[in-house]
């Protein structure tokens, strides 16, 4: 496998929800229209498909496109948004950070990625945690393992729903109402298979179906209303590890997470 071979991410249009900036409410004080008038920009951004144009931004906001690059010149400047070579606008670090840092605060977040980082020095294989974001299943924390992998799996990196265990975890477990655009993205008809396969074992797993020579396996931490909350998965080379669906890294993946689903009231 080659070193430059990395895990593309998937995205999806979403609704953007009414502008901050709308007409103040009797009741409601005042604040700065052009810091929220930015935000409105971020969020236009944030729920589309991916990078978006400057004309399609000032039509959402009902504004003229002059008045609008003064805003995105301002948000590339201080990494809120970053432009691509086309000349669209797309989400930048800034932005990634303050949502990963948003994401860290959460006890549940914290405490999993502690349990991720003793998984790791236990088996030795590379771990890492995610969730559901707004465009699928997104890297929020990866430990190394103790082998080296010529893969690219990073904080902010979206999986697919279908070919990873991570994906497959979101498919067996999340939100069906979330899941069924991007498996209608993905275009695979045996996406119930996957699923009643996974729902079976009780735990994600893909060796190869996503980059060659890679298995994976992932469990379900759930949130005190049993909603699915985060997965973790486990990441190694194939045939090195134990990444069958039942074997001893499954068991131990498994009973970790569902102490977490405990700890967090389920």
């Amino acid at each position: 496998m080659s070193q430059n071979q990395t895990l593309k991410p998937l995205v999806r249009l979403q609704t953007p929800k009414p502008p901050l900036s709308a007409e103040l409410q009797p009741g409601e004080r005042k604040g700065v229209q052009s810091v929220e008038r930015a935000f409105d920009i971020l969020r236009i951004v944030e729920a589309s498909a991916g990078p978006v144009g400057v004309a399609e931004i000032a039509q959402a906001l009902d504004s003229s496109p002059s008045k609008v690059h003064h805003y995105l010149v301002s948000l590339v400047r201080c990494g809120a948004l970053r432009q691509t070579g086309r000349g669209a606008y797309d989400l930048g670090t800034t932005s990634l950070g303050l949502g990963l840092s948003a994401l860290s605060r959460l006890d549940t977040v914290d405490r999993t990625c502690e349990v991720a980082e003793t998984l790791r020095d236990e088996i030795g294989e590379a771990v890492f945690v995610a969730v559901w974001g707004n465009r699928g299943p997104t890297i929020i924390r990866y430990f190394e393992g103790f082998k080296p992998l010529t893969v690219e799996a990073r904080a902010g990196l979206v999986l697919p729903i279908l070919t990873s265990a991570t994906g497959r975890v979101f498919l067996a477990w999340g939100n069906e109402k979330q899941i069924v655009p991007l498996v209608a993205e993905e275009g695979d008809v045996k996406a119930d298979a996957i699923k009643n396969a996974v729902l079976k074992a009780d735990i994600g797993f893909v060796d190869g179906d996503l980059l060659p020579r890679i298995a994976s396996l992932s469990a379900p931490v759930f949130a005190y209303n049993s909603d699915l909350s985060l997965a973790v998965t486990v990441l190694g080379w194939s045939g090195e590890y134990d990444h069958a669906p039942h074997g001893a890294v499954a068991q131990t993946l498994r009973a970790a997470c569902q102490t977490l689903s405990k700890e967090f009231g389920r």
